[in-house]
């Protein structure tokens, strides 16, 4: 593994990782998705540990090492020899090695009992899957394409929180005693009883709540404690934040879409002037299709669209201009293959395309 992207690993898995790093390793997980696996593996041994950097990470990234460089060498070894021994002995050797950094971190937390007992379940739904969660305490998650979240063992004992990367839908029991809590990078939202969706990519320039039923209290992440901080969403409303860029938020202000404010002193695009955007009384449902397989596309550019085929159909889209990105397009997707969704589109923005196994280019 390269040096520069195990960095990138160890400051996500402590939870350290800058947001444009966090893009940079997305970007090397998508483009190498046999990674991704080996990540996920990485990050239950991790977790397994307690609490993150309880002990010297050091020691971790020397067992990270030692893991590879015994893959490594079993697989120059048996390179040669092909078939089914080249396949599965380095896979047999890992899991091996896996279980001893495992018995390491296993042992270090019995003499050492100050470590926290916490364990983190975790479960992603890959580019082109979704996956259907029920927590301890019945509430209902579905979660989209390229999508992760994250519960500890704990929860529902004390108090409901989950961590989300991407896109969920939630349908959350009833507890007034223990509030719900959604964890993002950039906000926080808290719910009851209700039944909401978030989308959180951390490639994306937005984050976004949408209410169905009951009601839901939105903080960002860095004021989550301060009351005059939150938004409060009800039935068929929905809020959009803008994540701040790296300059001065001293622009910032709440906009409401019954009452628009618009901030004329200075030419920055919208999204680096705002807050959050509210929209009332609108038709929810479209938010939410996505988990009955429906790709709803209201007046979207095909560069935006683009993510969200890439997500759906697991390919990766490419352009030959960047006029091509611009162009506009409204409908919805539903049980169409990629290529027929690629076929429509250069019929109707009267464009061609290439498609090469799992990747596509669009151009004039």
């Amino acid at each position: 593994m390269d040096p520069i992207i195990k960095k990138l690993v160890i400051s996500y898995l402590e939870r350290t990782i800058s947001k444009d790093d966090e893009i940079l390793l997305v970007q090397w997980l998508k483009e190498n998705p046999k990674a991704r696996k080996e990540l996920y593996d990485f990050r239950q041994i991790w977790d397994l540990s307690g609490s993150v950097g309880s002990f010297g990470k050091d020691q971790v990234e020397q067992e990270w090492l030692k893991l590879l460089k015994q893959i490594e060498s079993l697989s120059t070894k048996t390179s040669k020899k092909g078939g089914f021994v080249m396949y599965w002995l380095p896979r047999i050797a890992a899991v091996f090695l896996l279980g001893a950094i495992v018995s390491f971190l296993v042992t270090y937390r019995a003499l050492n009992p100050k470590v926290s007992n916490v364990v983190y379940n975790e479960i992603a739904a890959p580019a082109g899957a979704k996956s259907k969660i029920t927590l301890p305490d019945g509430s209902l998650i579905w979660l989209n394409a390229g999508s992760n979240i994250k519960y500890s063992s704990n929860y529902g004992k004390k108090q409901r929180e989950v961590f989300l990367t991407g896109e969920a839908f939630f349908d959350v029991v009833t507890n007034r005693s223990k509030v719900f809590l959604v964890k993002t990078e950039d906000l926080n939202i808290k719910a009851y009883g209700t039944s909401f969706n978030v989308k959180s990519y951390p490639e994306e320039n937005t984050v976004e709540a949408t209410l169905i039923e009951g009601k839901i209290g939105i903080n960002r992440t860095k004021f989550a404690d301060k009351k005059v901080d939150e938004v409060v969403l009800e039935p068929n409303q929905r809020v959009v934040y803008y994540k701040p860029l790296k300059r001065s938020e001293a622009n910032e202000f709440v906009v409401d879409s019954e009452n628009e404010k618009v901030n004329t002193e200075t030419e920055e695009p919208q999204r680096q002037k705002l807050t959050y955007m509210i929209s009332k009384g609108i038709d929810p449902e479209p938010f939410a299709k996505w988990k009955e397989g429906v790709l709803v596309i209201n007046s979207e550019s095909l560069e935006e669209l683009a993510i969200k085929l890439e997500r759906k159909y697991d390919v990766k889209i490419h352009f030959s201009t960047n006029e091509i990105k611009k162009l506009k397009f409204s409908g919805s997707l539903e049980n169409e293959t990629v290529e027929q969704v690629i076929e429509a589109i250069g019929i109707a923005a009267q464009i061609d395309y290439k498609i090469e196994e799992r990747e596509i280019t669009f151009y004039n």
